[in-house]
């Protein structure tokens, strides 16, 4: 069976005439038998029941028709992705960020999609949550990594991976000994923050207004490092997301838990529109299967633990 042959008996099934399915696919009537009468008999059975006047299937050539139908589908589709990897052989691609995407594994899916895609040239911008999602809705850039999700018939987040919140004190603080606090144990404390346009600081504010009291902050700063040497410095403390603050804290820092938790998630912004130019249409396919590697590898890491310790009992 070849796939010209499902391409025949597709046509001859749409007009149910030899003639006119011959002029359509551009060959000649007698090909086109030809060809459909040596399908039938790899097939052994009849596909089509021909008469002077008219061809119509059989209750075979009915299931048959069926399959091919879908079987063209996806070959089409499989086409038409293979084109527009093809397609894009230059192009540019602006990409908003917050500054903490280093702490996650979010390089790495740039990286991949620039080796795969070397044509497109790729600029980064980074910014805080609210600064994102109003460039990204004026079309100043084409997607953003945010940590702020909120309904909108412009703007659709995808999840990219989850987080917490954690408490960072210097190592002397009265909370530095606890393996976990409850939030409203921080009712009294000065906060180190990032600035109000960020994800972070909304989410935290909102904890801690469910909590009965607003957080009393003395420093908005938008780059890690510094919040934490004010943090070493005693002159407060800070709550940041556990990746974060696990990649970034020093010997004399202390990670504590927050309860209850605050959780934090990574999204990709994207404006919600039909004419989505080819290399960010790119980028989002590239992204939804960089999703879906990184899912099977965590569950290979998860299986493999699982095993060893099985093993070692």
């Amino acid at each position: 069976m070849e796939m010209h042959q499902l391409e025949y008996v597709l046509a001859v099934a749409k007009h149910h005439n030899f003639t006119r399915a011959a002029e359509e696919i551009k060959i000649s009537q007698s090909s086109l038998s030809q060809q459909i009468n040596k399908l039938e008999s790899e097939l052994g059975a009849s596909l089509f029941v021909r008469t002077t006047r008219s061809v119509q299937l059989t209750p075979a050539g009915a299931e048959f028709v069926a399959h091919a139908r879908r079987i063209m589908s996806e070959v089409n589709e499989a086409r038409r992705s293979v084109q527009e990897y093809v397609s894009i052989v230059k192009g540019e691609l602006t990409l908003g960020t917050i500054a903490v995407i280093g702490s996650y594994n979010l390089p790495n899916l740039i990286k991949s999609f620039q080796d795969s895609f070397p044509g497109i040239k790729m600029h980064l911008v980074e910014e805080q949550c609210e600064v994102l999602l109003s460039m990204l809705n004026s079309s100043k850039i084409d997607a953003a990594f945010v940590q702020i999700s909120r309904p909108s018939p412009i703007i659709q987040f995808c999840p990219m991976l989850t987080d917490r919140m954690v408490v960072v004190t210097s190592h002397n603080h009265p909370l530095a000994n606890r393996i976990s606090v409850h939030i409203n144990e921080l009712k009294n404390e000065k906060f180190i923050l990032t600035p109000p346009t960020s994800g972070h600081y909304q989410d935290f504010h909102n904890a801690c207004a469910l909590a009965g009291f607003e957080p009393t902050v003395i420093l908005n700063c938008s780059i890690v490092k510094t919040m934490l040497g004010f943090v070493r410095e005693d002159i407060g403390i800070t709550v940041l997301s556990s990746k974060v603050a696990m990649a970034e804290k020093g010997p004399d820092m202390k990670v504590i838990e927050l309860t209850p938790t605050i959780p934090r998630t990574v999204y990709m912004a994207t404006r919600n529109t039909s004419d989505t130019p080819p290399a960010i249409k790119m980028f989002l396919k590239y992204t939804r299967q960089w999703l879906k590697t990184q899912e099977s590898l965590e569950k290979a890491k998860v299986t493999a633990v699982h095993s060893r310790l099985i093993n070692s009992k």
